[in-house]
């Protein structure tokens, strides 16, 4: 079996676990598998899937770069902070707000290293438990800000209310915290209502497997992990 990783373009509406199961089917059994930074099930886009020995590089390549294009609807927020939630807060523009001012709000509060709030249903841990297992409780979640670093934010569709961003940023930045709280800089709301990742550093879209693709000629396209190494120049 060659040790590599496999570039998957993931699904709406399935789990990045779902991707590892599907996947687990075209390799021995107890072969070691798993990724490098998953998506929520609402999310499309690259999943970096390791492979045998890669699976040792999961923390490098979790820590890399990473490009997404997100759309966001403007005028409601939802507990979630994406389309799966419950509406929490309404507030219809009868006026857009113009790309010129969103595009001064971003360069006002979202470029560069910037401290944001993680959305209480999230991975993020409180004592040992999911915070999204503690909000769907109905439990109080006290997250703590943290530092992320924001390279670029910017407009790549503008049809209000709907607003397409493409966004490169650091590991473990939440696009759909963005839109929210760019939506409360222009004060209105704003809600993720699609999101993709095109890239996590040197591994890009165009060259990942769709999920609906997966059959046993998959593992033809690993790429070994010498390979990966030199592209991540370790």
């Amino acid at each position: 079996m060659i040790d590599g990783i496999l570039l998957i373009d993931k699904e709406e509406n399935i789990s990045s676990y779902f991707v590892i199961k599907k996947l687990k089917w075209l390799l021995p059994r107890k072969y070691k598998i798993g990724h490098a930074g998953t998506l929520d099930p609402f999310a499309t886009g690259i999943l970096v899937i390791l492979l045998g020995k890669a699976t040792k590089l999961m923390d490098t390549i979790h820590g890399l770069e990473k490009e997404y294009e997100v759309t966001a609807e403007f005028g409601y927020a939802t507990d979630t902070q994406d389309c799966t939630g419950e509406k929490i807060h309404t507030a219809p523009t009868t006026s857009p707000i113009s790309q010129e001012e969103l595009e001064i709000k971003i360069k006002e509060n979202f470029l560069g290293d910037i401290s944001q709030l993680p959305p209480i249903y999230s991975a993020k841990q409180v004592n040992g438990v999911r915070a999204y297992d503690l909000a769907r409780q109905g439990k109080e979640v006290v997250l703590q800000p943290r530092g992320v670093k924001i390279s670029t934010f910017e407009i790549i569709n503008y049809e209000w209310p709907f607003v397409t961003f493409r966004i490169v940023c650091s590991t473990g930045t939440y696009i759909r915290t963005l839109v929210n709280d760019l939506g409360e800089k222009v004060g209105t709301y704003a809600t993720a209502v699609a999101l993709r990742r095109t890239r996590i550093g040197e591994f890009n879209i165009n060259e990942a497997i769709s999920t609906k693709a997966i059959n046993e000629s998959t593992l033809e396209s690993i790429i070994e992990i010498d390979k990966v190494k030199e592209i991540l120049k370790i």
